[in-house]
């Protein structure tokens, strides 16, 4: 019995020993501190103005994963399943936009900055494009810069999801078109992968 619990001693001391050596100088396995904020000041101040622009028409999500909003198509192998399902693990969308009523998704929202400044994307993710353009889910992409009015925001994002018959006016629009397409792809993707 002391045998047995020696033992059991013995290896709690080594457990201990090798968990530290695995963990921060002082052992603590938790090494972390609260921020200041979830978001940046510039996330913060345009979750601010797209809330007041469509909060009244659409629940606004920020930081979704790609993988929450899309699945692989029936049919696929299982090694090309496990490809698609990887790639899209590691994207991330900044808002999506859910119906308030149904909570199915509306479309995603991205923030671009093209000076490549602030942590948000200035190059277009292709991969993340053709996800969301094979599922149906329109992808606005929205520059980062100052002076947006809440009202010229939910013209253009309307318009994007072909709910306004006429563009936003102040807001330049720009419809970007990989090289080969036949005119249904075209049409879909005018309006799903459109930059405001």
């Amino acid at each position: 019995m002391e045998f047995a619990l020696l033992s059991i001693l013995a290896l709690v001391v080594v457990a201990s020993v090798v968990a530290a050596k695995y963990n921060d100088v002082g052992g603590n396995p938790y090494p972390f501190s609260r921020k200041e904020s979830v978001f940046s000041t510039v996330e913060a101040s345009f979750l601010t103005l797209l809330e007041r622009a469509v909060g009244d028409k659409f629940k606004i999500v920020s930081r979704v994963k790609l993988i929450d909003l899309i699945e692989c198509k029936p049919g696929l192998s299982k090694k090309a399943r496990r490809a698609a399902i990887t790639k899209a693990k590691n994207k991330q969308l900044d808002y999506v936009l859910v119906d308030k009523e149904t909570l199915t998704i509306v479309a995603a929202v991205d923030l671009v900055n093209n000076s490549n400044k602030g942590g948000h994307k200035a190059q277009r993710d292709w991969f993340v494009n053709g996800a969301l353009e094979s599922a149906n889910i329109p992808h606005i992409r929205m520059k980062v810069k100052a002076g947006y009015k809440a009202s010229e925001v939910r013209n253009a994002i309307l318009f994007k999801l072909g709910k306004t018959p006429q563009p936003p006016k102040k807001l330049r629009t720009r419809v970007e078109k990989p090289a080969v397409m036949s005119p249904s792809q075209a049409k879909a993707h005018s309006t799903s992968l459109a930059e405001i």
